[in-house]
């Protein structure tokens, strides 16, 4: 879940504990700024299951039933004594939030929608403050297409931290009931809603039509901040395209930045066409690629 979804999460629960990873030394399952969301009788997220993740379930329910206000922090070591392997240190802030907590919850969700760095900062029951830093790397991914792979796509995406836009001319596509985090779009002109995207956006290009897949394509092109451009198809698709492009004087490293075919799984593996082999093909090479865009990112800082 998103971090400002979270926190729109937050502002409509009566009742809740957030449970919020303040530190990890060591193997732990979750790094600083994970987190989840408690009630009485329910939980949003996790902070990486076992038996780690009950005891804080269980503790943040005691704190619910105590009606207690005050943040607090309890460190687990992560050995035998809690069942898992970790072998690392985690301490968990358990900070409940009611409504004295409303107006400082409503500014980080406007911090967090505008992609600002956000910190839930409070004082504990020992009276001592506490600041610890949320992750708030906003993951957008635009769907061009509802068909059989789009729709097998968002079934697997909408699992993931991201938030999802799906596009398609054909608005009785979309199912009635969509994800949390995905916004169907029906318009008449897909390839005019590139220009409105987030730069950084993941993009999938996937429609019914060769012919809309190429003038999005060509919209696309006009952009270079995307993180990725993906055009479903087989390599002789890919041929016809770029032949396309050179025909519109489109540059040979605009038209690299278009992947087709698109996912990991190798074109030679058997049931590669099956819409749900594509989508969880996809999925698996968007997460690595985000994960390496991350990883160059953190080397270059300095």
């Amino acid at each position: 879940m998103l971090l400002s979804a979270r926190l729109e999460l937050l502002l409509s629960l009566p009742q809740s504990v957030w449970v919020i990873v303040a530190s990890a030394k060591g193997s732990t399952p979750r790094d600083v700024g994970a987190s989840m969301i408690v009630t009485p009788d329910q939980v949003f997220d996790t902070i990486g299951g076992g038996h780690l993740e009950l005891k804080a379930i269980e503790f943040a329910r005691e704190q619910l039933a105590n009606e207690r206000c005050e943040a607090t922090v309890r460190h687990f070591p992560l050995g035998p004594s809690l069942g898992q392997c970790c072998g690392g240190h985690t301490s968990l802030l358990f900070a409940p939030c009611g409504k004295e907590k409303r107006a400082m919850l409503e500014a980080m969700r406007v911090q967090a929608a505008q992609g600002e760095a956000v910190a839930f900062s409070t004082s504990l029951d020992t009276g001592e403050p506490i600041s610890v830093p949320l992750a708030n790397d906003a993951w957008h991914i635009a769907i061009f297409g509802a068909g059989h792979v789009g729709k097998a796509l968002v079934n697997v995406l909408a699992n993931l931290p991201c938030q999802i836009t799906w596009i398609d001319a054909r608005e009785a596509e979309f199912p009635a009931m969509l994800p949390h985090n995905v916004t169907a779009l029906a318009s008449d002109d897909p390839a005019s809603e590139v220009s409105r995207l987030p730069a950084n956006s993941q993009v999938l290009v996937l429609t019914h039509s060769h012919a809309i897949d190429l003038e999005i394509c060509f919209a696309l092109l006009k952009r270079d901040d995307f993180a990725y451009c993906g055009l479903i198809g087989s390599h002789t698709k890919a041929a016809t395209f770029r032949r396309r492009f050179e025909q519109r004087a489109v540059p040979d490293a605009a038209i690299a930045r278009i992947i087709c075919p698109i996912g990991s799984i190798s074109s030679a593996a058997e049931h590669r066409k099956h819409p749900g082999v594509i989508a969880i093909s996809v999925a698996a090479d968007l997460v690595a690629r985000r994960g390496a865009s991350a990883k160059q990112n953190s080397s270059a800082t300095p």
